[in-house]
């Protein structure tokens, strides 16, 4: 991660510094309460691993809590982005739940200090970050939902209920997802992709017995 340049009086550059130095700070804290879980974690830690003084933490961030729930955000906002992006080069829905789930399994491979908060870290959250946490799944899912309909309608997929199937697939996915992170024997997230593949084929797939 390079440090931008910052000019005085240069608006893009301070909003570049800032967004670098935030990123910073994230990733750090990201994985210090991967390593320490919540309760374990004092911000000094992070602001040594980020290189930043526990002051400059605290510009960015109000407290312990406020950087907790920040990661949560900013890894399911980059994840989101992954996906969309990934999606957005392919046709047909077949292919497209196919890119999803290889984007997905990629994503937490490459971020397993993420799903580990994400998943083994409980933190009661205000109301106001269990709507937002609330607000990123539901989008997942949604989207998942939508290249079913899209598959129904083309007749790739079979006529399936398609807001239970993608509750379903998306629970799936998790729950092997957190078999690989548990496993005592490490191995790559993506030979979990067979195991989805021929349960998309006997459970939605036309033709598929």
């Amino acid at each position: 991660m390079v440090k931008p340049k910052y000019k005085k009086r240069d608006p893009q550059k301070k909003r570049e510094l800032i967004k670098w130095r935030t990123d910073q700070i994230l990733n750090a804290a990201m994985k210090v309460f991967a390593k320490c879980g919540f309760e374990g974690t004092d911000v000094e830690d992070i602001a040594a691993l980020a290189g930043v003084g526990k002051g400059t933490v605290y510009r960015y961030f109000k407290s312990k809590e406020d950087l907790f729930f920040s990661v949560l955000e900013w890894g399911m906002n980059t994840f989101h982005k992954r996906v969309t992006g990934a999606i957005s080069k392919v046709k047909g829905s077949m292919e497209k739940l196919k890119v999803a789930l290889y984007t997905y399994l990629s994503f937490f491979e490459e971020n397993r200090d993420f799903y580990r908060v994400l998943v083994l870290e409980k933190v009661e959250p205000k109301p106001s970050e269990h709507e937002k946490m609330k607000k990123g799944h539901l989008s997942g899912i949604r989207f998942l939902e939508n290249i079913l309909k899209e598959g129904v309608k083309e007749g790739v997929f079979k006529k399936i209920k398609t807001d239970s199937v993608a509750y379903a697939l998306w629970g799936t996915s998790n729950a092997l997802l957190l078999k690989w992170l548990l496993s005592e024997k490490k191995y790559p997230l993506k030979e979990e992709i067979s195991v989805m593949e021929e349960i998309y084929c006997s459970g939605i797939l036309k033709g598929c017995k």
